[in-house]
């Protein structure tokens, strides 16, 4: 449940752009998605899974926007985030000790979007594995970001907790409006939020990092 937002944004927002060398794609993530978990995949398999990880290079233009805010966490799971109150007994253990966050939003553009739709007329099959592979690179834009900004927060004595996405545990999912109103990634990143609470470009992540202030 969320108030009237009555925050004020103390930070910029920034638009960040990994190079590819920065992004490491997990192929141990991929087999994850697919269903293969520590199990071996199959050599036919593994020679598609290898094709369309190339494919997803070729096209992913990964991005991400963010920003860094004040929080207020209080008894009975009730947080002061920078676009209203929320009650999540969840996001409030993960923020525990924290009084500011970082809240960002991250994809790999829409040219990942139409090969996909593209390869759904053609191959099931081979769509299944670039879904799997389009999830492991948002992830990989999403881990470049986190390690961008732990180092910055190392320097100030700090460090971070773990990311915590909107639909996640009770977290509900109608945050990301709450995201998108104090990010706006339609400027940023051109990453639109429908009225479903579904983001466009599909493979999309946004997410809260708190901030603790000594190093954990």
């Amino acid at each position: 449940m969320m108030e009237e937002n009555k925050s004020i944004i103390a930070y910029p927002v920034i638009t960040y752009i990994p190079t590819m060398e920065e992004l490491d794609i997990s192929e141990q993530e991929i087999n994850r998605y697919l269903g293969y978990g520590r199990a071996e995949v199959p050599s036919d398999d593994r020679t598609m899974i290898d094709r369309c990880l190339e494919k997803t290079r070729s096209v992913m233009a990964g991005k991400a926007c963010y920003s860094r805010f004040p929080v207020i966490c209080h008894e009975n799971s009730l947080i002061d985030m920078p676009y209203g109150r929320v009650e999540s007994r969840h996001l409030s253990r993960n923020l525990a000790g924290c009084k500011e966050i970082f809240i960002f939003a991250a994809t790999i553009g829409a040219g990942f979007d139409r090969m996909l739709t593209r390869t759904r007329i053609t191959s099931m099959a081979e769509a299944a594995v670039l879904q799997a592979c389009g999830a492991a690179a948002v992830e990989a834009v999403c881990n470049a970001l986190n390690d961008k900004l732990e180092r910055e927060i190392l320097a100030e004595g700090k460090s971070l907790c773990s990311r915590y996405s909107p639909g996640y545990g009770d977290y509900a999912l109608e945050n990301q409006k709450g995201v998108f109103e104090v990010l706006n990634p339609p400027k940023y990143i051109g990453l639109s939020l429908m009225d479903t609470l579904i983001m466009s470009p599909e493979k999309s992540v946004t997410a809260v990092i708190g901030i603790h202030d000594s190093k954990v």
